[in-house]
């Protein structure tokens, strides 16, 4: 989302239950587009309206864990394993998309 959508797509968010976030570049005028907002601002906007939903807010540590930073995996399979995407492909089943070479 941008601009203007980013704040009521947060609050969609947070009423799911989901982990929202903000930034700089996310937005930069207020909802009113009287004036622009800091990411400061940004994140206490959030934080008084995370608090009125009464969702705690993620410590550092739990960020780090959440978007697991840090977190290394040996190969493509099993980072598409880890993160609960489906396997890759074998070389004979990629569907129709696959073109063939000309003879």
């Amino acid at each position: 989302s941008s601009v203007l959508n980013v704040l009521p797509i947060n609050m969609i968010g947070m009423a799911l239950g989901l982990h929202v976030r903000c930034g700089i570049e996310d937005v930069l005028w207020n909802q009113t587009r009287t004036g622009k907002m800091s990411t400061v601002e940004q994140i206490k906007q959030l934080v008084r309206i995370a608090g009125e939903f009464g969702r705690p807010i993620a410590t550092a540590q739990q960020t780090r864990e959440i978007l697991q930073l840090g977190v290394f995996y040996d190969t493509v399979e099993e980072t598409l394993q880890k993160n609960g995407f489906a396997p890759n492909r074998n070389g004979g089943h990629q569907g129709f998309l696959r073109k063939f070479e000309c003879m």
